[in-house]
């Protein structure tokens, strides 16, 4: 636990390094690199703000911490607040989100015939959706997979990883 907790933390606190800087050249990053927790950049957010990869990270450990497993639906359910409402955000208020996550969330919450599309039905698969973002959020999928596999990860567990 303690070292999913330190997983965690760090992530966040990459996360928040990166926030003000978000899409600035390589050029303007080795003029001014980032030593230091930086505020009002890219998004105009305080320092130490993490953005929606770390709440998305949270939505899913949050989902899988509750309910000793990997539901998507409930997952889903998560990101939905999240985007929504606030939640897993430091200030209460999404302040960025990939249009990729935005429609597969959309996806998610629109109902057709009176029920959610499938969680695993509500992603993008062209080739123009394939941003990094998902990379960042498998983390608590892989910690989910060694807890319960151990090292020797098996096909089980990836496709966990693949499917989150």
């Amino acid at each position: 636990m303690k070292k999913i907790k330190s997983m965690l933390l760090g992530f966040a606190v990459a996360d928040a390094l990166g926030v003000p800087v978000e899409f600035k050249s390589r050029e303007s990053l080795k003029k001014n690199p980032v030593v230091d927790m930086q505020g009002f950049g890219t998004y105009n957010q305080p320092a130490g703000t993490w953005s929606d990869d770390t709440s998305m990270t949270l939505a899913t450990m949050e989902s899988i911490s509750r309910l000793k497993k990997i539901d998507y639906a409930d997952i889903m359910q998560n990101f939905s607040m999240w985007l929504e409402s606030g939640k897993f955000t430091p200030f209460g208020k999404v302040f960025d989100c990939g249009m990729t996550c935005r429609r597969a969330i959309f996806n998610f919450s629109t109902k057709i015939f009176g029920k959610n599309k499938p969680p695993l039905e509500c992603g993008l698969a062209d080739e123009n959706s394939n941003g990094n973002g998902l990379l960042m959020r498998i983390l608590p999928a892989v910690c989910y997979s060694y807890k319960i596999y151990g090292e020797n990860f098996s096909a089980e567990a990836m496709k966990i990883i693949h499917e989150i």
